[in-house]
């Protein structure tokens, strides 16, 4: 499948695969007790012990965010099976007002290769990390599944602010939490970070005009496509195809040649680029049981070494609509062959050009802003509830959420906590649960637990269960390795 498909399936149909809550650090547990990763959220919150983890185990975070679910997209028909909302058997205004003015797709995927965290001897607590992350923001406006849906009922469309943008890359960290004193903690975090791959395409503005049974497209837009050597981006030029604008990215010649990188270039053929970040954090006790923190997380660049850049260009382009999906569920118009059929629609809808050579460039990161308060009842300090307001700042994929949660700590090796948060994603429930004794250290959690699903058909005859409605979901899980006395007391 051309590669250009697979985005555009991934856009418009694989909303129903969950990937990340819309941030790689579980928000839900920001005011939990014994938590290992908390410092990852502030880096001036310290661990309860010392502890390691080991490759895959300590923290792997999975899921997606949006205010889009597959009730959208997809519809049942008379004879039990389904279809897409381009079927005319779907009422445009029922598909529709679905639809937000933009729609809003992030995906993320965490994990630590590994993670130690070990307490000095003068109240200071040091983490030393390595990480992988993933995200993937979509922004996808309302105008676009407008002229998709009915097209043809008006002579011309405008859209504007259609976007994607994808970034995986691994970061090396040492971090520091300083105890200044019994109210006060401070701490911060460098980052080295190699990039792996980076891609953004924006699409400012696109007119579609009615010529002669046909339409008319100009666009402004570009697209920064930056990875290892792994990645091939031939133009049609280059692979011979001649019926197509030269400079034309050719998306069915797109190849990851990681076997031959590895064997040319080593580990280094699929480093993409080169950075540094900061974490920053404090948190004060205001008076007895009340508790203010504040952390901003990645700030810092990545340094693209070969960045490839493409742009919609000046001139026009025929566009003749998209092939109609009917409502046969046989196999050459199943599901995923209507999805392909819209994406090669969207091939000829949106063209890119490459232009110049590949050249360096300098991508600020997606940093985050935590700002929590918590109280810690007197009656009881194992009781507490907090708020959190947690703002990612990227652009047109920035979004800011509150989240209130109510937190259980029994003893010194039992932990759990309830929240709900609300963003421009909608509202979510999360909880924890946190396993901190002495040994070992195992939590399980989410940020979005899932209420609604509906029964689709599996493997064989087998009957799968997948959420439908807005996907704010996801999975936090991981295991890490206590080796001291707890340092930090929840009882006084």
């Amino acid at each position: 499948m051309a590669m250009k498909k697979c985005f555009i399936i991934l856009a418009l149909a694989c909303i129903g695969i969950n990937v990340a809550s819309a941030q790689t650090q579980m928000r839900s547990a920001y005011f939990l007790d014994g938590y290992n990763f908390r410092h990852q959220m502030n880096p001036a919150f310290a661990g309860a012990r010392s502890y390691f983890s080991l490759p895959a185990l300590g923290y792997t975070n999975i899921g997606i965010s949006s205010n889009l679910g597959i009730d959208t997209f997809l519809y049942p028909t008379a004879d039990g099976g389904l279809t897409t909302f381009m079927n005319r058997s779907v009422d445009s205004r029922t598909f529709l007002g679905k639809l937000d003015k933009n729609n809003y797709l992030s995906t993320d995927v965490s994990t630590s290769v590994f993670s130690i965290g070990a307490w000095g001897k003068r109240n200071g607590f040091t983490t030393v990390e390595c990480n992988v992350k993933a995200n993937v923001s979509l922004n996808l406006p309302y105008d676009l599944f407008s002229f998709m849906k009915t097209i043809g009922e008006q002579q011309h469309y405008d859209i504007s602010n259609l976007g994607v943008r994808a970034r995986t890359y691994m970061e090396w960290s040492l971090g520091h939490t300083q105890r200044v004193s019994d109210r006060l903690s401070v701490g911060g975090k460098v980052k080295i970070l190699l990039g792996l791959a980076s891609a953004d395409v924006r699409i400012n503005s696109l007119s579609a005009d009615m010529n002669a049974e046909k339409w008319s497209i100009k666009a402004q837009g570009d697209a920064r496509v930056s990875a290892g050597n792994y990645l091939k981006l031939p133009t049609n030029a280059e692979t011979g195809v001649t019926d197509a604008p030269a400079a034309g990215i050719n998306y069915d010649a797109v190849d990851f040649d990681f076997e031959n990188t590895f064997r040319n270039s080593g580990i280094g053929g699929f480093i993409g680029g080169y950075g540094v970040a900061f974490d920053l954090g404090a948190s004060f006790e205001i008076i007895r049981g009340l508790t203010i923190s504040a952390a901003v997380l990645d700030l810092g660049f990545i340094n693209w070494k070969a960045s490839t850049f493409a742009t919609t260009g000046t001139n026009t382009w025929e566009f003749t609509g998209f092939e109609d999906v009917t409502l046969d569920s046989e196999s050459e118009n199943s599901i995923g062959n209507q999805f392909s059929h819209l994406a090669d629609g969207m091939e000829d809808l949106i063209q890119l050009q490459k232009e110049g050579v590949p050249h360096k460039f300098n991508e600020m990161l997606a940093a985050t802003l935590n700002v929590g308060l918590e109280y810690k009842m007197p009656f009881w300090e194992g009781l507490s509830v907090g708020a959190l307001s947690s703002t990612r700042i990227q652009g047109p994929y920035t979004w800011t959420e509150g989240r209130f949660s109510v937190n259980v700590a029994v003893g010194n090796w039992l932990s759990a906590s309830g929240s709900y948060g609300i963003s421009k994603f909608g509202s979510t429930f999360g909880a924890v649960l946190n396993l901190h004794c002495r040994a070992l250290n195992f939590f399980l959690g989410t940020d979005s637990l899932v209420c609604h699903y509906a029964p689709v058909a599996g493997v064989g005859s087998m009957t799968v269960n997948i959420p439908y409605r807005k996907l704010n979901v996801g999975l936090n899980f991981g295991l890490s390795f206590n080796v001291s006395k707890r340092k930090d007391k929840i009882f006084r």
